[in-house]
């Protein structure tokens, strides 16, 4: 997404899911092409820690496009997320956690009060 009005669009009509690391705002849409917009704050890192992050998001929506299917997304980073290193670490979170809002509506493990750990299990 690069125009104003059809980011303002997701941000009013959207639907806001919370996540321990992510925050996203879906819209579906008519179309099937799948679009995104990833948003990191400078409370998450300095430009190289934002850009690695926004590089990771994109490449695990790049790469599991049929998960989004006929949405248009916003993915906003939370402080948390700049404390990962590795990259392909940051896109496995984003896109398990993208699952867990998606499918319990929001209930992801962090908020049920389960740890880490616990979820695999």
């Amino acid at each position: 997404m690069r125009r104003k009005k059809e980011i303002e669009r997701v941000f009013r009509e959207g639907k806001r899911l919370e996540g321990r690391w992510f925050r996203f705002i879906l819209l579906p849409k008519e179309e099937e092409i799948p679009r995104i917009l990833v948003v990191v704050g400078r409370k998450v890192g300095k430009a190289v820690v934002r850009n690695r992050i926004k590089r990771a998001v994109r490449e695990g929506f790049r790469k599991h496009k049929d998960l989004f299917g006929g949405l248009d997304l916003v993915v906003i980073a939370k402080p948390p997320v700049g404390t990962i290193e590795e990259p392909g670490e940051i896109e496995r979170i984003f896109l398990r956690e993208f699952e867990e809002v998606r499918d319990a509506s929001g209930n992801t493990a962090h908020q049920r009060g389960l740890r880490e750990e616990e979820e695999t299990a």
